[in-house]
């Protein structure tokens, strides 16, 4: 079953992440509804447990009023001033006394008149208390408080409000000599006297139990929760279900047939889950496409003794194929022309060069030439992904762009050294193996400096990518060696953040020249690199040709000393190395 032969793939499976991203937000749902459920049951609390305080506050206040306004003066009217009667006139002992008695009607609610020197011991505020005296008395304004206390491992909802001595009050609480007799004779002359009109006189607080409704609150989300988290996971394993026969199964017989290979033959995917490899196999398809349409013919099926197998890559002019010797099966990679190119003779003098330079440069970083068969060339196996494929996915590791830069500086110098200039250095047509080896499979457009270029001799316009293009090679110039200079600044700035310098969007030559032109030292890497490395970049990409480095050497060693100064860590942020596909 194909089902089956993929499931032996080594991937991660699409059903497992799915299943997992799913129950992961159905779980924080629930428990995001549950604490939603408890805030707001404890909201409704505090809102009722607020309600019923200030009517208890309010109630106070209205006894404590009466006594001032109807009782003492009543008293005052029947007895004489100099009667005192604590039983009728004393504001505190009458709201304390009443409230005392609700509260045996009323268990669950406290009300305190306390103060910090009372007549009365039994009003002494407690520690909290005291401190609320404080908090009172720093800012007159404060009128109210109200929140959850902690009193012997149980939570009360507090209201507080203050009270403050007027003049009539100042007879019982100011000189004790000026107090009634009757005052000194039940409380004596130690506390509640020296205030003055003003003065903080006590605080009034209604307490109200709500250990019992917090539990419960917090049970019923407890309740909530679990009974979303088994609706979720049934819910869950319905999705799953479906997930798995309109999604996986449908996939993993797509997959079965793009990954169609050779018996004992590697597959080229590896890594990620089942999107991730069709990702990689429509990416390959599409670099098959893209070589396709630069050149229409049809791919030959044999050159000499040589089997034509899948291309590899395309170059300027020609194309790379894998394939094999036909007795030996030993796997080479042919270098082939285009057709349709080459009839044209100037881009058929251009191969030529190309091929000559195959043959006579030597570097580790050029495929060998095992044989030429007419216009076409037999390489050594290359092996390994084009350096665009990995930039699709981010940016290189510290490491790896390091040693991919290491090798293609010494690449370039070495072309230079020897009289040639590239003209069209770009992430398509070099490859890296597994082990990070570089290897260059494209000089269609080098010229030397010992040869007559045909493309200039033509006066033809620009040749080759114009995103990798140095500015006067837009403008019609064939360059020297600063211009492959320009092309290495634009792929060290593209390997070290993902991202080209410039936008690619699709533009007139002369727009390609004012964009280019507008690059200055701070924008093309929108402090994403350390100083030290966009300088590097920013003077490789110098618009005009003598600003920029003049020597490949030049440009690696700065590049170098990054590395050796320990600032490399913190210009390559290691946004993402590609271990998986190949690194040292």
């Amino acid at each position: 079953m194909r089902i089956k032969q993929y499931g032996q793939w080594k991937t991660a499976n699409l059903k497992q992440r799915f299943f997992y991203w799913s129950a992961a937000i159905l779980v924080g749902g629930g428990l995001l509804l549950s604490l939603l459920s408890f805030w707001n049951t404890r909201r409704l609390l505090m809102a009722d447990a607020m309600t019923k305080s200030e009517v208890i506050l309010r109630e106070v206040e209205a006894i404590r009023s009466y006594v001032k306004e109807e009782l003492r003066p009543k008293m005052y009217e029947l007895h004489g001033r100099d009667k005192f009667i604590i039983e009728a006139m004393s504001t505190t002992y009458i709201s304390t006394n009443i409230m005392s008695r609700s509260a045996e009607s009323m268990p669950q609610y406290s009300y305190r008149r306390v103060s910090l020197n009372p007549h009365n011991p039994g009003n002494l505020a407690d520690p909290f208390e005291d401190e609320m005296f404080n908090w009172f008395e720093e800012d007159p304004t404060r009128m109210f408080w109200q929140g959850i206390v902690k009193k012997n491992g149980a939570s009360f909802f507090v209201s507080m409000v203050p009270d403050y001595f007027e003049v009539s009050c100042i007879r019982c609480h100011g000189k004790a000599e000026d107090a009634p007799k009757e005052l000194i004779a039940r409380y004596g002359l130690d506390g509640g006297f020296r205030f003055k009109a003003g003065d903080l006189a006590g605080i009034n607080s209604v307490a109200i139990p709500v250990s019992d409704s917090l539990r419960e609150a917090w049970q019923g989300s407890l309740v909530l929760f679990a009974l979303t988290l088994g609706g979720s996971f049934f819910l869950l394993w319905l999705l799953t279900l479906l997930f798995q026969r309109l999604v996986v199964e449908r996939l993993a017989v797509m997959l079965s047939l793009v990954n169609h290979r050779e018996p004992g033959k590697k597959s080229m995917f590896n890594g990620g889950d089942e999107i991730d490899v069709l990702h990689d196999s429509f990416g390959a398809l599409g670099s098959y496409v893209r070589s396709a349409r630069k050149g229409a013919s049809l791919q030959p099926n044999f050159i000499g003794p040589y089997v034509v197998e899948s291309p590899i890559a395309a170059g300027a002019i020609s194309w790379i194929y894998q394939g094999h010797v036909a007795k030996t099966k030993e796997k080479v990679s042919l270098k082939i022309g285009f057709d349709d190119v080459l009839q044209n003779p100037l881009y058929h003098a251009c191969l030529k060069t190309e091929l000559g330079l195959f043959e006579k440069l030597s570097h580790p970083c050029l495929p060998e030439v095992k044989e030429r068969v007419g216009d076409d060339l037999i390489l050594e196996e290359v092996r390994g992904r084009s350096l665009i494929h990995l930039l699709d996915k981010g940016p290189l590791g510290e490491q790896l762009l390091l040693y991919v830069f290491s090798q293609l500086c010494d690449l370039v110098a070495s072309f230079h050294a020897a009289g040639v200039v590239h003209h069209d250095l770009r992430p398509h047509i070099l490859m890296l193996d597994e082990q990070g080896k570089l290897n260059l499979i494209d000089m269609g457009l080098a010229t030397v400096d010992q040869q007559q270029d045909p493309i200039m001799a033509a006066g033809l316009g620009p040749q080759g990518d114009l995103l990798y293009l140095a500015p006067e090679q837009i403008r019609g110039e064939r360059g020297d060696p600063r211009s492959d200079i320009y092309a290495l600044g634009v792929l060290l700035y593209f390997s070290a953040t993902g991202q080209l310098p410039f936008s690619e969007e699709r533009k007139t030559e002369q727009q390609w020249l004012r964009h280019k032109k507008l690059i200055k030292k701070g924008d093309i890497s929108r402090g994403s690199l350390s100083e030290s490395f966009e300088q590097i970049a920013y003077r490789a990409l110098s618009y005009e040709a003598e600003k920029r480095y003049q020597w490949v050497e030049d440009m690696w060693k700065e590049l170098g000393a990054l590395q050796v100064n320990g600032v490399c860590g913190r210009t390559i942020e290691n946004n993402r190395g590609h271990s998986d596909d190949g690194g040292t």
